[in-house]
């Protein structure tokens, strides 16, 4: 089987990579052989590699593959993607990280591969995230706040991946702060039961609270691959893949 997922956030700052991150070491405890891909990635530089997004990825699985496959384009400025691309005057090609990906695919059971912000985020003035995702042909994951302003939020990025025809595998509730009043918690629960009824897919969460991020990431990405909701996603994801033989 050479299958995949695709990781996007109904923002930034959600938990995209702690999760990519869990899921693929929950598949690769299953047994079976995983790799990861971060096809872009800014705010990074030479002084911070190890802490980057597709570092953390390839380390948390022990991956063998250069960052260079793992991540086919960095820039060092932390805007979007176009921005940081055009001040570096360099120009993104999907066919790149088309190329890199089919490359990687064809030596793993399965693939985990992060998105960069959200789904309408633009990678060149006429592409963006949803014409990444389409050219891949994965099914999504879609990261979600679990709290004040995840509903709409959530429900505005499956409209968008709706629209674009792509298959949507389920929604995922992570808390991204400490709930320490009852309103907050009113808050969280709201969410997680609005969302339940209305999103039109499966509603996995909430992920628990990591906090110390990102200095604990190694740590918080082993519970949460422990975790209830990460091994439905798993069991999900291979489900799909089952279907899709």
């Amino acid at each position: 089987m050479n299958h995949g997922v695709f990781i996007t956030g109904t923002d930034t700052g959600v938990g995209k990579t702690l999760v990519s991150a869990a899921l693929a070491l929950h598949l690769k405890k299953q047994g079976l052989t995983v790799g990861v891909m971060k096809p872009i990635e800014t705010g990074t530089s030479p002084s911070r590699e190890s802490r980057s997004d597709a570092a953390r990825l390839r380390s948390i699985i022990e991956s063998d593959e250069p960052l260079g496959a793992v991540r086919p384009y960095a820039f060092e400025l932390p805007v979007a993607p176009l921005a940081a691309a055009q001040k570096k005057g360099q120009a993104i090609n999907l066919e790149t990280i088309k190329k890199v990906y089919r490359l990687l695919s064809s030596r793993y059971d399965f693939m985990v591969v992060e998105g960069v912000g959200g789904v309408r985020v633009p990678i060149t003035p006429k592409v963006g995230v949803t014409d990444l995702i389409t050219s891949l042909r994965l099914p999504v994951v879609v990261i979600g706040r679990c709290g004040l302003g995840g509903i709409n939020h959530a429900l505005l990025t499956i409209e968008a991946l709706r629209r674009n025809k792509i298959p949507i595998l389920a929604l995922v509730l992570n808390q991204t702060e400490s709930a320490r009043s009852a309103v907050a918690r009113l808050q969280q629960r709201t969410t997680l039961e609005i969302l339940r009824t209305q999103a039109g897919v499966p509603v996995l969460g909430p992920l628990p609270y990591e906090p110390g991020l990102p200095g604990r990431f190694r740590p918080a990405a082993h519970h949460l691959a422990r975790t209830a909701a990460i091994k439905k996603l798993a069991q999900l994801m291979r489900r799909a893949a089952r279907r899709s033989r």
